[in-house]
């Protein structure tokens, strides 16, 4: 019988993950002489957020938006029921708020990986790490290095890298995992919950 402990994070509660955002690490060539690859910081905060920028595109039918923000990384959102996109124009500076979903599995024995899944493998090559995009994510743990770091294998096989966990708030869970346990990321698309248009004087 598959036992699972299960950890939420749902919007409105900043950085409930296992891990925190940014970006990983530059990934190392493998070779045998070589440590693993080591990935920190790789899963994105849940929460509420706020940006300000200008609309890249638009499609108020669908509900949909793109702001370009000071960063110059896209940020594509759905609206949520009752968020108006109306007298909205490409070139518009605005100010929004949006929100992310995040959950974090620990199933023992190893779980079925869902169909569609991304492999860890894929998380390390993608440039810039995980994106504003919805993804799920499945590896199975390997090693239990340290109090902060364990060894994760892509579920379907391939190679093998170490996740370094750094946030204090993250510690702890990383204590619970065992050898064998899959760790599963389901990671929200960006959902926007206000937006308005800047005057003259600002937003």
């Amino acid at each position: 019988m598959t036992r699972s402990r299960t950890i939420i994070a749902a919007a409105g509660a900043t950085a409930v993950m296992a891990f925190a955002a940014i970006t990983p690490a530059v990934l190392p060539m493998r070779a045998a002489a070589q440590a693993n690859p080591t990935m920190t910081n790789v899963i994105p905060d849940g929460g509420n957020f706020a940006v300000q920028g200008k609309i890249q595109a638009i499609n108020a039918g669908a509900g949909t938006v793109t702001i370009m923000p000071a960063s110059n990384t896209p940020l594509p959102m759905t609206a949520r029921s009752g968020v108006s996109l109306a007298n909205l124009d490409v070139g518009d500076t605005v100010s929004t708020h949006y929100s992310r979903t995040v959950s974090f599995l620990l199933a023992t024995p190893q779980a079925q990986v869902p169909a569609g899944t991304t492999t860890v493998g894929q998380v390390a090559r993608t440039p810039g790490g995980i994106g504003p995009q919805a993804m799920e994510i499945v590896g199975t743990v390997t090693k239990l290095d340290s109090a902060d770091r364990f060894d994760i294998v892509n579920s379907t096989g391939g190679g093998v890298y170490t996740i370094h966990v750094t946030d204090p708030a993250r510690l702890a869970l990383v204590k619970t995992l065992k050898v064998g346990d899959t760790v599963a990321v389901s990671v929200g698309a960006l959902t926007l919950t206000s937006i308005a248009k800047c005057g003259w004087f600002g937003c």
